[in-house]
């Protein structure tokens, strides 16, 4: 009698490889959780970078409200926003009368000529004048 005869093959040869497989798949899981770890902080971070953004535009969306109401609170005791209606109604109205509609076109020639921070200093102007600064953001952003 064989001193292999009372054991299996197959037993003999599971024992021999169990042990480092069970290592090799502890450090894999360990590996993996430490991973999950990892993901599930820099999702935390992102989470929390995302509601500190939106904390701020928030707080900042709020400075730009008031300041347009306020805006439109001091329009009130101004003469600076008829002026702007007055201003930018004449080139309107000076378009229906024949004899300065070549004026009008004129100085819309002239005024291409402007150059692109004079424009928006102006477009700027007025919506600050009218509580429209929201809309100047959106039309920098091209929202």
């Amino acid at each position: 009698m064989s001193i292999f005869s009372g054991i299996n093959p197959l037993t003999w040869i599971a024992n021999i490889i169990k042990e480092p497989v069970v290592e090799w798949q502890k450090r894999k899981t360990l590996k993996v959780e430490i991973q999950d770890k990892q993901l599930d902080r820099e999702h935390e971070i992102k989470i929390k970078k995302i509601d500190v953004a939106y904390e701020l535009a928030k707080q900042g969306l709020t400075v730009e409200a008031n300041w347009d109401t306020n805006a439109q609170e001091q329009m009130k005791y101004s003469w600076k926003d008829e002026w702007f209606v007055i201003l930018f109604s004449i080139p309107l109205v000076s378009a229906f009368i024949p004899d300065l509609q070549a004026h009008i076109l004129k100085g819309f020639e002239v005024l291409k000529q402007t150059p692109n921070w004079y424009m928006w200093m102006v477009i700027g102007i007025v919506f600050a004048t009218f509580g429209l600064r929201w809309m100047l953001s959106k039309i920098s952003l091209g929202r």
